[in-house]
């Protein structure tokens, strides 16, 4: 089967909010009758976002003697911690969990939600992404609570400082306009993470450099090992990219800087690549002055949106309370749970639900105007080793530390060495 999309057109509805009050119920969906109540864990990938804060209140507060427990997990290792804690017996009720590889990974550990929740509402947030050969007519081991994009947030006053007018939307332009920013004392691209674990995530950028240069197709034939990533038309993409480093337009200490967010909301950095979950903070501290872009990183003017139905809830086979946390994934997807979401600033995976946030709802909407082709996140639909050994590899890319050939090179012997089980044809192009 291949993947449905969802369509530009529906994401551009208004984004009001319309939280209908709804009494206590004691049923989880169409597949149970099991009494909700009790105490549930859950664990949350690194910090807690404030969507899932008001998800988390609005399920307690629609049932009433139910508690959700939420645990925050550092997402640097958040895998390695779940498959210790599911394989020893000791997994929480509820994890975040994204599609593609990394649920593949937890297929045997994950409740069936396909018994617990109306097909019509699994349809209306694309959980095929989460259903084993992503086709919901098999078991559906998660479900997507908001449709996440990697962009480039930018602040527009100082891309106005440097003289800067427009955002730039391809190789050449975005040089240009390095050079301005940083000729004019800012620093252009800024790179890092604020846990101190050191690195970044350089599959965001990968997505983009390796999407508008390779397209589904490509993008298919990399993921089956059938094409080389150290192929010449990616290859020149990330040595374009690399060369950002070198030329001083991103800080010097891409691997282990702190202040990324820091520098972006004091207005010293113009561009930082991230992606719509952001989107809140630098609202917040940036106002009118901040907007997001597809990353130009491109020959020819970027016309790629990477947008996926991602970040969602996966219920462990082995939950003490099933009913209750399945409940609670049926609530995330529902229409109140997605207004909820869209009020805290996400952009919701339920289909005709916008999104409160202006930043996230206005580059949707340049998506429409301006007929940006919509691909998935690449590193959802590679095993969890080859996307380790790409965001490691590009890392070192980025520092100066190794040749983009050399890391290619590397992530084409991690393909060739999955084993049969591990390499799924997701048949991103539909052919």
């Amino acid at each position: 089967m291949t993947y449905k999309y969802l369509g530009s057109a529906a994401v551009l509805v208004s984004a009001a909010i319309l939280l209908a009050g709804c009494s206590a119920g004691t049923d989880t969906g169409s597949g149970s009758s099991t009494e909700v109540g009790g105490t549930i864990t859950l664990w949350s990938y690194g910090e807690e976002t404030q969507s899932n804060k008001d998800l988390v209140a609005g399920f307690e507060a629609k049932y009433p003697g139910t508690t959700v427990d939420v645990i925050e997990q550092p997402g640097d290792n958040y895998f390695a911690l779940l498959q210790a804690s599911v394989t020893s017996g000791k997994a929480p009720d509820a994890f975040l969990m994204f599609p593609g590889g990394y649920q593949q990974q937890f297929a045997d550990y994950s409740l069936d939600l396909s018994k617990y929740i109306d097909r019509d509402d699994l349809e209306a947030v694309n959980a095929q992404f989460f259903a084993k050969d992503s086709n919901l007519d098999n078991p559906v081991y998660g479900v997507p609570t908001v449709s996440n994009m990697y962009y480039t947030l930018y602040n527009q006053d100082v891309l106005d400082a440097a003289g800067v007018t427009t955002f730039p939307t391809d190789w050449a332009e975005l040089n240009d306009a390095c050079k301005k920013i940083t000729a004019a004392g800012f620093l252009c691209l800024g790179y890092g993470n604020t846990t101190g674990s050191g690195g970044f995530s350089a599959y965001q950028d990968f997505s983009y450099m390796s999407g508008q240069a390779v397209g589904l197709d490509g993008w298919d034939g990399l993921i089956a090992g059938t094409e080389s990533y150290a192929q010449p038309k990616i290859l020149d993409q990330v040595e374009q990219w690399a060369s950002l480093h070198a030329d001083g337009y991103t800080n010097e200490d891409v691997m282990t800087w702190r202040d990324v967010r820091t520098d972006f909301l004091a207005g010293k950095t113009a561009m930082t690549v991230t992606g719509s979950w952001d989107a809140q903070w630098a609202l917040e501290g940036l106002g009118d002055a901040v907007h997001a872009a597809p990353a130009p990183f491109s020959d020819d003017p970027i016309d790629v949106l990477i947008r996926l139905q991602d970040s969602g809830i996966s219920v462990s086979a082995d939950s003490k309370n099933p009913a209750t946390a399945a409940a609670y994934a049926e609530f995330a997807i529902s229409e109140e749970g997605q207004n909820i979401i869209a009020a805290a600033g996400g952009v919701p995976s339920r289909t005709g639900v916008g999104s409160a946030n202006r930043v996230n709802q206005e580059i949707l909407a340049n998506a429409e105007a301006e007929g940006w082709k919509q691909m998935p996140m690449y590193d959802n639909f590679i095993a969890p080793s080859v996307n380790e050994t790409l965001n490691s590899g590009l890392n070192q890319v980025m520092a100066g530390q190794l040749s983009a050939k050399d890391a290619l090179t590397k992530v084409d012997a991690a393909t060739k060495a999955l084993t049969d089980a591990e390499r799924i044809n997701y048949n991103l192009a539909g052919k």
